[in-house]
């Protein structure tokens, strides 16, 4: 059975010190850290225009967004649903 997917606005950081914006997939009983800390070694990383996968070893750091952060930045973050994200402590 397949599960919906809520996408969470983060900002990722890769060891070579580029940011990237954008969201990591979570079904509604999952956290971020939960994908995170998963077996798989690559990450689907949800951008604006496309999904990309990310390995997991070269994440340095993966800052959450905030509701206002999201707020300013839905021109160059991914299509979010705001409601789920209001309701949820991811």
């Amino acid at each position: 059975m397949k599960y919906p997917k809520y996408c969470v606005p983060v900002k990722a950081t890769i060891e070579d010190g580029s940011q990237h914006f954008g969201g990591i997939l979570v079904r509604q009983d999952q956290r971020v850290l939960d994908v995170l800390c998963d077996d798989r070694p690559f990450l689907p990383f949800r951008l604006r225009e496309k999904t990309i996968l990310l390995n997991k070893s070269k994440l340095v750091q993966v800052d959450l967004l905030r509701l206002d952060e999201i707020t300013n930045m839905q021109n160059v973050l991914p299509e979010v649903d705001l409601d789920y994200l209001r309701a949820n402590s991811w």
